[in-house]
């Protein structure tokens, strides 16, 4: 199951890089393993270059590696014990730099309005959180509000995202969506005008995310 669960990291290391979603070094993954283990990337990697053998086992207790090795975790790795506590469920969390969506956020523009339909069946609640210093701990402080209320898709101000999913799949799912979204808006907004979904409509596609 590990070994699979590697393979299907460093398939979507190598899509993130290919799409233009990280750069260089930036960015990580992890998959929850069990209760008290996740698979993380290591500190300092190249996305589309990743090998099954780099990625690191990090007991989320006490936020030690627990593989071999002397490669060091990726330096957000708190920020995804952090999510994988407080979120059962999920079982995969991909921090990337997506540009448009880090675009917007220098230029004051949300993403947490109901704009496309997709976003809002795919996403939910989209959260704006501001800045903070990338590494530190002070990114776990900025994302315990929107984490703790549901959100599956966080925009971190001049640094980039956060997508969180029952799998792999999902979490890069909604990061590409994401991703689309803030596109069409700054499309959108070059042409001088940006609709949002009505609120009659916003329910209706509400309740068909819940079926």
């Amino acid at each position: 199951m590990e070994k699979e669960i590697r393979e299907e990291i460093v398939a979507y290391g190598r899509m993130l890089y290919a799409q233009g979603l990280v750069s260089g070094t930036s960015g990580n993954i992890s998959v929850r393993l069990d209760g008290c283990r996740i698979l993380v990337t290591p500190s300092g990697c190249h996305k589309g270059m990743l090998k099954a053998s780099d990625l690191l086992v990090l007991d989320t207790d006490s936020g030690q590696v627990v593989s071999e090795g002397s490669a060091k975790p990726s330096s957000e790795f708190q920020m995804h014990t952090y999510i994988y506590a407080q979120q059962p469920q999920v079982k995969a969390v991909i921090h990337a730099h997506p540009p448009h969506a880090v675009a917007l956020s220098l230029a004051g523009v949300s993403l947490e309005k109901a704009i496309l339909p997709e976003s809002v069946l795919a996403l939910g609640t989209i959260a704006d959180c501001g800045y903070a210093t990338p590494t530190t701990s002070d990114i776990v402080a900025l994302i315990t509000s929107p984490i703790q209320s549901g959100a599956t898709a966080l925009v971190l101000a001049r640094h980039g995202s956060v997508t969180i999913g029952k799998n792999l799949q999902e979490a890069f799912c909604r990061l590409e969506i994401l991703e689309h979204l803030a596109k069409v808006v700054s499309i959108a907004g070059s042409l001088g005008k940006i609709d949002t979904l009505s609120p009659k409509e916003i329910k209706k596609l509400q309740k068909i995310s819940d079926l």
